[in-house]
């Protein structure tokens, strides 16, 4: 009977490492993913015809609104660590750089945008550094 409760309590512990561990890169992807569907959605409405830059500036804004970022950001943020916050809000920050540089006007081949564009790059990739290290840690 000892065997049998030790085996259960194994099996339940690789469960549930198991599951936390999918929830958690469920949730990674999808904060991710929303950001750069942002992105895209962002960098199509800059190239859209307007009717004035106060029009185009509404439509970014609009566009990065409706690509559900804020709210997987916000899902994140209530159940990751510090460390997985931190580089999430460093990838939030520079898109939200590239919304405002686009909004202002800037277009894709200006150094304004490339340089936003970067940045946002950078900081996306050491997020999916830290993201990568915190899933891992759920390994052991």
């Amino acid at each position: 009977m000892g065997a049998t409760l030790v085996g259960e309590h194994v099996r339940w512990r690789r469960t549930t490492r198991d599951n936390r561990q999918q929830d958690r890169r469920n949730l990674y992807a999808d904060c991710l993913v929303s950001f750069r569907r942002a992105h895209e959605a962002m960098r199509l409405a800059a190239d859209e015809e307007h009717a004035s830059p106060q029009a185009r500036a509404a439509r970014i804004r609009q566009v990065h609104q409706a690509s559900g970022c804020d709210e997987a950001r916000e899902r994140l943020i209530l159940t990751a660590t510090n460390e997985v916050v931190t580089a999430i809000d460093a990838s939030y920050t520079s898109l939200r750089k590239i919304r405002e540089v686009l909004a202002s006007g800037a277009t894709v081949p200006t150094p304004d945008y490339q340089a936003a564009r970067q940045a946002h790059r950078d900081a996306t990739e050491a997020a999916r550094n830290v993201l990568r290290r915190d899933l891992n840690s759920l390994d052991i």
